[in-house]
């Protein structure tokens, strides 16, 4: 399995602890970040358009596949992921779906993203933070053209893919710190803002985020 982590420059920190959280448990497989301007620079992202872009990976996750050549499987996350367990678990719940996500029911978001653009709320919100793909199964799907060219709501909102073919991930996997209770979560997700921001620094499961900042 490899591994692809938004990246957004303004806040590296959030990519190398996320980075760290998984290699300290575990993984010893490839890890990418997902870098805008780099895969521009290669001729891979062709998005002339920043509409809902509140990041940086607001659309390279979905470039994943297509990165991948079509072989293998594939895991995404956000940045703002802090693991407490080796991603590889997910493979468990691949079965014989095409991809595999957590489905949170719909919910009101809060808070703001990374560069304190507004948290906004949309159907099948933070279902595309976590993505686990059978890469060959968006061969021509996923494809540059289309990828350049969708719509911000048909890619976030899985209109490239069936209902059916998405198999369900544990919410474990991808704790909404904030909103779920994340006592015995195996991921968690810093939706709201993570401790890399003044105002959140202290906040829920913080001492975690810092524990493996401060090892770096």
């Amino acid at each position: 399995m490899k591994i692809f982590i938004g990246h957004d420059s303004k806040y590296p920190e959030a990519t190398e602890v996320c980075i760290a959280s998984i290699r300290n448990n575990g993984f010893t497989g490839e890890i990418h970040k997902l870098d805008k301007q780099q895969l521009i620079n290669d001729g891979v992202y062709g998005r002339k358009d920043v509409e809902g872009e509140s990041t940086e990976f607001s659309f390279t996750r979905f470039y994943v596949p297509l990165l991948s050549k079509w072989k293998g499987v594939s895991m995404f996350c956000d940045n703002d992921f802090l693991w407490k367990c080796n991603p590889e678990e997910l493979l468990d719940y691949l079965e014989d779906h095409k991809m595999a996500v957590v489905k949170h029911e719909d919910y009101e978001a809060i808070g703001s993203k990374m560069d304190g653009v507004k948290n906004k709320s949309y159907p099948r919100k933070n279902w595309s933070s976590l993505m686990l793909f059978n890469n060959i199964d968006f061969k021509g799907v996923l494809s540059k053209k289309y990828l350049d060219n969708a719509s911000p709501a048909d890619l976030h909102q899985f209109a490239w893919c069936c209902d059916n073919c998405i198999g369900d991930l544990p919410k474990k996997y991808n704790c909404l710190v904030g909103h779920y209770n994340c006592n015995n979560a195996k991921a968690f997700h810093y939706t709201n803002g993570g401790p890399w921001f003044k105002e959140y620094k202290d906040k829920e499961k913080s001492l975690a985020w810092w524990e493996v900042y401060e090892s770096l």
